[in-house]
């Protein structure tokens, strides 16, 4: 529970300040309830969080409170009698927190706890024990515990991320300046400002990341709603909550996640007859898991399920003209990103095939992937790529007819320079041969209307997202810049080239290539036609 433990720290802190608040405010007006009930609630929560923790000295020192405050409510004992002992045991439960902060364990509450019950049952404000000295020691005054963590308005941090980005920008300006000067002491200066600019910028996207568990905690509850509907048993596994994210891309997964889960228990989950009839658990099982890779985190959305009817999605997808005869198994299961689907009947839960057509298009427009895998009668995994942040990625400039556009270093398997002998025709595509394997590739100045002349030593960045490569063919190949991706412009958004816009040092803008479509776009027809 280490991983929780600041958080513990934060809450608990809230609720004892609330409390001795409240107290101070209590004796000046003891007949206020109001008041009473807010120490009550504190305790109440204090106690569960306490408990939750492990922290059991806390939990039943919480408890013995609320004892004594419930005395109180039915006006079987004075709040006169009690303030003093409570406001000990406040001291207690503040330097318990200090303890835990620092040290990672607890003050023994036995004393005060047997203190509160002798209080509740004789009306006595003293027991016969003593406090121990030790524990005097513990709760004398001290000095007011620096303050570690302070709450900010979400808008405060996007805008500091927004001046931060024009710091970014105006450092790409004084690199350009101190291109055409030879003026050592600006140039140092420039180097100067570059390292204060990134370690601003990571500053300020570190204090925008949020625990994925922000989000993973909501679907226990939806899981067994969902599960109670449809008449199953589930269970949901959870792992990797820990994992950190960009706010922003917090808020853009949810969605998916909701499709995702309620397709598992809905779709890939059997009843509980069908898995007794199969050897299967009653409970079926769902996994939820995240973890860090590189520069993206890799979410799974795994079940135990009956795994998907390839031979019926395929059908259905050929009804649609989706797929044809040929189509290979991968094509198959991906088939059904595009609103294939196999339920016969409409629920409140799915089957209107649109769920994984969200799923898709709402992962590829923050830059993310998703590709599923499944084996039958075992089970049916969904994987998802997703960047760490939307606001700013590392890019590799290229220049196409004097143009320059941006490609994510992310999706950059290698970059090569190929003579005119490598190149080879295929049917539909040019092909690049590395490595004795064809690789698909496409000239950009094709695909934007443009004409080229075909260079003897061809610049190629090829470019990869999961098993999928293709070689984009650039007329050179400049520089890696870091940039603050902006949303595209309304008439450009239809685009399947292009995920955003980023501005440079000279104060151009530039378009940033959506490498998944890419891909995509080429392995349904040729590129050069698009």
């Amino acid at each position: 529970m280490d991983k929780y433990k600041e958080a513990f720290l934060k809450e608990a802190r809230e609720h004892v300040e609330t409390v001795n608040g409240a107290l101070v405010k209590l004796e000046k007006a003891p007949t206020d309830t109001n008041l009473l009930y807010q120490i009550s609630w504190a305790m109440h929560t204090l106690k569960s969080i306490a408990a939750a923790m492990g922290y059991q000295n806390i939990s039943s020192l919480c408890h013995a409170v609320e004892d004594i405050l419930e005395r109180i409510k039915q006006k079987k004992i004075s709040l006169e009698k009690c303030s003093d002992i409570l406001f000990k045991c406040f001291d207690f439960l503040d330097s318990c927190l200090k303890l835990i902060s620092k040290e990672g364990s607890e003050l023994d509450s036995k004393e005060l706890v047997e203190r509160l019950k002798v209080l509740g049952v004789e009306g006595l404000a003293e027991s016969p024990a003593p406090t121990a000295p030790s524990l005097e020691a513990e709760m004398k005054m001290e000095t007011p515990e620096k303050i570690q963590a302070i709450e900010v308005k979400v808008e405060r941090l996007d805008r500091l991320l927004n001046l931060s980005e024009e710091l970014l920008v105006t450092k790409m300006r004084f690199d350009r300046i101190r291109e055409n000067l030879e003026n050592p002491e600006f140039s140092a200066a420039t180097e100067m400002l570059g390292r204060i600019v990134s370690e601003l910028q990571y500053q300020v996207m570190q204090s925008r990341m949020v625990p994925i568990g922000f989000v993973f905690n909501r679907f226990p509850r939806m899981i067994r709603d969902v599960a109670k509907a449809e008449k199953k048993e589930v269970e949901l596994i959870l792992e990797g909550s820990e994992i950190e994210l960009d706010r922003v891309v917090i808020d853009e997964i949810g969605e998916s996640l909701v499709h995702l889960l309620r397709n598992a228990v809905d779709h890939g989950l059997e009843t509980p007859d069908l898995r007794e009839r199969t050897g299967k658990p009653l409970v079926g099982t769902i996994r939820l898991t995240a973890s860090r890779s590189k520069e993206a985190v890799s979410i799974e959305v795994s079940d135990d399920g009956q795994g998907l009817d390839l031979e019926e999605i395929k059908i259905m997808a050929m009804k649609r003209g989706i797929l044809n005869p040929e189509a290979t198994q991968e094509e198959t299961m991906n088939s059904i990103f595009n609103g294939v689907s196999t339920t016969k009947e409409v629920s409140t839960v799915s089957g209107r095939g649109l769920g994984m057509t969200i799923v898709r298009k709402k992962i590829e427009s923050i830059g993310g992937s998703v590709r599923v895998k499944s084996t039958t009668k075992q089970g049916t995994t969904f994987a998802l790529e997703i960047p760490l942040t939307l606001a700013v990625i590392n890019t590799l400039f290229v220049q196409v007819q004097g143009k320059i556009y941006a490609i994510p270093v992310s999706d950059v398997d290698r970059l090569v320079a190929a003579d005119s002998g490598d190149i080879k025709g295929m049917l539909n595509y040019e092909a690049i041969v590395l490595d004795k394997e064809d690789i698909p590739m496409t000239r950009l100045s094709a695909i934007f209307g443009l004409d080229a002349p075909l260079l003897p030593r061809q610049p190629i960045v090829v470019v990869r997202k999961d098993d999928e490569r293709l070689g984009l063919a650039v007329d050179s190949l400049l520089s890696t810049q870091e940039v603050v991706v902006k949303p595209l412009h309304r008439l450009l958004r239809e685009s399947r080239f292009f995920s955003g816009t980023a501005i440079i040092g000279s104060g151009e803008a530039i378009l940033i290539l959506d490498v998944a479509h890419l891909i995509l776009s080429k392995k349904g027809k040729t590129l050069n036609s698009g």
